[in-house]
């Protein structure tokens, strides 16, 4: 998951904003970001593992002819 579309980061990214916030406004963006990590964790539980590839066997061989 991308840390930039973490609403605690839009929101109080320190090189772009104050140095402090009122406690419910960050607890309020923490929260968000909690949520978009679950769904993320979720979703990726859910989505099928990928099955290992076996390589294609080699042809078979032709018999040698002797002269």
């Amino acid at each position: 998951m991308r840390l930039v579309d973490l609403e605690v980061i839009k929101r109080y990214s320190l090189a772009i904003r104050q140095e402090s916030a009122p406690a419910a406004e960050v607890l309020a963006a923490l929260d968000a970001s909690r949520a978009t990590v679950l769904a993320a964790m979720t979703a990726r539980r859910t989505l099928p593992r990928p099955t290992a590839t076996r390589p294609a066997p080699p042809p078979p061989r032709r018999p040698t002819r002797k002269a």
